[in-house]
């Protein structure tokens, strides 16, 4: 029972590190070049994915 437990104090560091590799290397890129201008919200973070248009308003 002690070298059950042994083996698997030294085998769980090593798959959690396998594993935490697969993870990092799988993961996806960041986008450095958006082309978004300075203080622009992307279109995925906006809470209305379409513009405002403005409309002639009768206000009377």
């Amino acid at each position: 029972m002690v070298e059950l437990l042994a083996l698997a104090m030294i085998l769980a560091p090593a798959a959690g590190g396998a594993l935490v590799y697969k993870l990092w290397a799988s993961r996806r890129p960041r986008l450095t070049q958006t082309g978004l201008a300075v203080g622009q919200v992307p279109q995925r973070l906006r809470r209305r994915t379409r513009m405002a248009v403005r409309r002639e308003a009768a206000h009377g």
